[in-house]
């Protein structure tokens, strides 16, 4: 499956979505696909919120011709609302999945960046319940990254 296609994929899987801030949701993982250093992170970056946040799962990626590749790191990248986000996280760094462990880190580059914009427009507009609570997500995200991190130096 060429990259043109997993991002026809992802924009037909996150149509009418917006997000936190009311832009369209598929900005995100397009901007996490463009940070992708080959083709399968590039896809996998594109695909990485589909199953989360459509209706797709990954055998419908796979009938759809999506590469085993991209499939196993997204399978990784596949949140449940059960799973602890830190466990979550650990996974992904444990598995030893390079395209996984580099989509994860786009993922949560991109969320700071956007979380420490929002974070500074919510302190200049008084909104301290919003600052709060994107002062802990922006938290999170960095704890996140440094243990992804850590993972990343470790692979041979």
């Amino acid at each position: 499956m060429t990259v043109e296609e997993t991002l026809r994929i992802a924009l037909e899987a996150h149509e009418g979505q917006k997000d936190l801030d009311g832009r369209p949701a598929v900005l995100h993982p397009v901007a996490v696909g463009l940070m992708g250093c080959n083709d399968a992170e590039t896809k996998t970056g594109f695909l990485h919120d589909v199953v989360e946040d459509s209706e797709l799962t990954l055998d419908e990626l796979r009938g759809r011709g999506v590469d085993e590749d991209v499939l196993a790191a997204l399978q990784l990248l596949t949140h449940a609302k059960t799973e602890d986000y830190f466990d979550y996280v650990r996974r992904i760094a444990a598995s030893g999945n390079i395209t996984a462990i580099h989509v994860k880190m786009n993922d949560l580059r991109h969320n700071l960046e956007r979380g420490l914009r929002t974070y500074a427009q919510a302190v200049e507009d008084g909104d301290t319940e919003k600052a709060e609570r994107l002062a802990r997500i922006n938290d999170k995200h960095r704890k996140a990254l440094c243990l992804l991190e850590a993972a990343r130096t470790a692979l041979p």
